[in-house]
């Protein structure tokens, strides 16, 4: 049997994380907290230097910016597969320093993860602050963005549709890219989505406003089959701790091998 070569890469730096957002199931699924040594960076890399990496995420269960190191993290990636588009998401609640105006030399795109707006925001972001938010836009129009694309990615819950359109203001007036919006799931398998009104209680205007106003930005909608699925065949999912897990939509999953 041929194997197939990766061509997306999911890969985890660090589980630190300075929020504990309402959708994220990141306690139930994470071990002791760690940032990943250079060292263990290095080994990771190697050992997939040759297969043809188009894609790659540097996230996680973690921000990826806690990393002491995450800027020199993303040069070594760089350095190996220099054609590869890096992608990295952010909470933006922390204060822009060296550390991640050397980062923006690296990465292709970057996602600012705004869920909500003012009170919403702080809601199912806590413990983040909206006022730390704008402070963090506003210190961002200084850097220079060396060609990355900088977008917005929101979380759509039953709670916040109507704040949409106020975040989209927000990026237009910041200057940013695209508006992405992902519908909020819950991760544990043995769940029912009926018994949380946040991911089920949608009205039926609800539903037509987001369809009617927003289709274009929603990602991840049908036509969409499992057999469609690339994880499985070239996708690779690496946490902090070198694990390999079969898909990051579903965290909670045993490791089937470890590449430390």
């Amino acid at each position: 049997m041929k194997d197939n070569p990766i061509t997306y890469a999911y890969l985890e730096t660090t589980n630190y994380c300075n929020l504990d957002c309402s959708f994220c199931n990141r306690t139930d699924v994470i071990g002791p907290l760690k940032h990943m040594s250079l060292d263990d960076w290095g080994k990771l890399l190697d050992g997939i230097k040759h297969h043809p990496i188009e894609e790659a995420k540097l996230m996680g269960m973690g921000e990826p910016l806690l990393h002491p190191q995450f800027d020199v993290v993303c040069k070594i990636f760089k350095e190996v597969f220099p054609k590869c588009n890096l992608i990295v998401a952010t909470n933006c609640q922390y204060n822009i320093n060296d550390k991640f105006r050397e980062s923006m030399k690296y990465i292709d795109m970057l996602y600012f993860s705004i869920d909500g707006y003012g009170e919403s925001y702080e809601r199912d972001r806590a413990p983040a602050k909206w006022s730390k938010l704008i402070r963090f836009l506003k210190d961002f129009e200084t850097i220079n963005r060396y060609d990355c694309d900088v977008v917005v990615n929101y979380v759509v819950n039953a709670y916040n549709v109507y704040d949409i359109e106020k975040v989209d203001k927000l990026r237009v007036n910041n200057n940013l890219g695209m508006l992405r919006l992902n519908i909020a799931q819950i991760w544990d398998e043995d769940a029912k989505m009926s018994d949380d009104i946040a991911t089920s209680g949608y009205k039926p205007e609800d539903l037509d406003y987001l369809r009617d106003n927003w289709g274009d930005n929603i990602m991840g909608k049908s036509k969409w089959d499992f057999s469609d699925c690339f994880w499985v065949k070239n996708g690779l999912y690496v946490t902090v701790e070198g694990h390999v897990k079969m898909c990051c939509m579903n965290t909670g999953t045993e490791s089937f091998g470890n590449l430390f």
